[in-house]
């Protein structure tokens, strides 16, 4: 009786059964749980130690990072006979915990997706995908870095007065400010726009400035920049419309427009958690707002989408007439 209630207690904790399920999909490292899940790093590697002893996870080693997965089914015949995990022989596992582990594992199916976890690792592996890390680490060239890439096509890109609407933490702005003559970064939040200064203070950008402001109304001269951004900043503004109005204003005759968002999607726990305001944007629907603001030489693009992506990205671009 005591060895099951300890089965059932181990997995009648709620952040377990979570870990339990995304590792039942996809090998994860300790990261890459903190960031899907929400919860302090502390937290999840206890609940991952727990697990792990129990025999339920096991660990493996992928270059430098520590992957958790649900243990193997192969080792399952030995564990219910009362054998020891692979881990090393540190951990007994109670035949109690298999069974309820078999039956908890019947149930994910039906168990609703609350708290968008299975969206949230689509996304990690996107990004797993994008930048190389943790499984195919292996596959790539000693050096080898997208984001070095990126740096090396501003030398490609003229000198330019710029200005980041929506800028966030100010990691597109301090891109920015390593090809612009100088850039000013604007957004309504002001821990964001703190958490921007410092990140400029860091990378010694002394022509990246950053102002609290809504995009709505900039309190800038008109004509004043080359370039206008708008990066995933969109989605967040209930009359986007508007703030394309206010960018166009603030660019000189023949200046530009970049605008990066999302296509549509239905992850309706982005309005909550994130504030969103808009699931995406069609392609037409953005060409539209981007023409009402008179707009010319339009160009826009959904990226193609990877595997079990969530998001998609569409870009647009677009130039304020001369005359």
């Amino acid at each position: 009786m005591e060895a099951t209630a300890n089965a059932l207690k181990l997995l009648a904790d709620e952040t377990r059964l979570r870990i339990l399920r995304l590792l039942a999909r996809e090998p994860l490292n300790v990261s890459e749980l903190t960031a899907i899940l929400g919860l302090a790093q502390s937290g999840i590697s206890r609940h991952l130690g727990l697990l792990k002893k129990a025999g339920l996870v096991e660990e493996r080693r992928e270059g430098v990072w520590s992957y958790y997965q649900v243990a193997a089914e192969s080792m399952i015949p030995a564990l219910a006979e009362g054998g020891r995990t692979g881990n090393g022989g540190d951990s007994a596992v109670d035949p109690e915990v298999l069974e309820t582990w078999s039956f908890v594992k019947t149930r994910f199916g039906q168990i609703s997706d609350v708290n968008h976890d299975i969206a949230r690792l689509a996304e990690t592996l996107r990004q797993r995908e994008n930048y190389g890390g943790g499984l195919n680490e292996k596959l790539l060239e000693p050096g080898q870095s997208w984001f070095a890439w990126s740096r090396a096509l501003h030398f490609l890109l003229p000198p330019v007065k710029a200005i980041d609407l929506g800028c966030g933490d100010g990691a597109i702005t301090v891109e920015i400010s390593r090809f612009a003559k100088s850039v000013l970064g604007i957004d309504a939040n002001p821990r964001a726009v703190l958490a921007a200064r410092k990140r400029a203070e860091r990378e010694h950008r002394g022509n990246a400035q950053f102002k609290e402001g809504r995009i709505e109304s900039l309190g800038e001269p008109d004509n004043g920049y080359d370039l206008a951004v708008f990066s995933q900043s969109l989605h967040h503004m209930r009359e986007p419309e508007a703030g394309i109005a206010e960018a166009v204003r603030v660019l000189r005759p023949g200046g530009r427009l970049v605008v990066t968002d999302l296509a549509p999607h239905e992850e309706q726990w982005v309005l909550s958690k994130l504030g969103h305001v808009h699931l995406g944007f069609t392609l037409e629907r953005m060409e539209a707002m981007l023409r009402q603001g008179r707009l010319e030489k339009l160009n826009l693009e959904q990226v193609h989408q990877r595997r079990g992506e969530a998001f998609t990205v569409i870009l647009a671009t677009g130039l304020k007439p001369k005359g």
